[in-house]
């Protein structure tokens, strides 16, 4: 790690190569519990490769209507106050989704392989696709700060999930009230 805590983020987020993604998309009407398999080599120990399992939780999308309450709106010219209002009369149809997630520990793991990383990767990879499981990711990322590319998982499956839960929040009248 670097004495930049900033780039250290922002380098672990960049660096993260998704080996095996989830085959199914998150739930709309439950949670989802998404087994993670994050491969890194470590940085100080040439030939040593850590492999972390665990589970990432993520919580059945919550849908949030915004109330537009009167304002005083000091210093806003013309413009951005008819759009105010334009927003405060049209706001039974804004709708936002809140999504959650939760990393569990209680199904964590690591444990440190002496191997080349591309071939560790290669046999998760290959255990993970075996089990058949729609929920599973192999994700290659840099050992530490190791949790960001968790970070880049779940928002990878919010963009992935979001378009189809909404459709299916508003087949069921769920997003803007009941369907006539």
């Amino acid at each position: 790690m670097s004495s930049n805590p900033d780039f250290d983020r922002w380098y672990a987020a960049k660096s993260a190569r998704f080996i095996v993604e989830p085959s199914h998309r998150l739930e709309t009407f439950g949670n989802t519990l998404v087994n993670y398999h994050l491969v890194s080599e470590l940085a100080d120990r040439p030939g040593k490769v850590r492999i972390r399992e665990g589970r990432l939780e993520a919580h059945q999308p919550r849908v949030i209507a915004p109330h537009f309450v009167p304002t005083e709106m000091e210093g806003f010219g013309d413009e951005a106050r008819e759009y105010f209002e334009f927003l405060r009369q049209t706001e039974e149809r804004l709708r936002i989704l809140q999504y959650g997630y939760h990393l569990k520990s209680d199904n964590f793991s690591e444990q440190i392989v002496t191997d080349r990383l591309s071939a560790v990767t290669e046999r998760v990879k290959a255990e993970v696709l075996a089990s058949n499981d729609v929920f599973a990711a192999v994700i290659q990322g840099v050992d530490e700060p190791w949790d960001v590319a968790l970070i880049e998982l779940w928002l990878r499956e919010i963009r992935r999930s979001a378009g189809d839960n909404i459709r299916e929040l508003d087949e069921k009248g769920l997003l803007y009230g009941k369907n006539d």
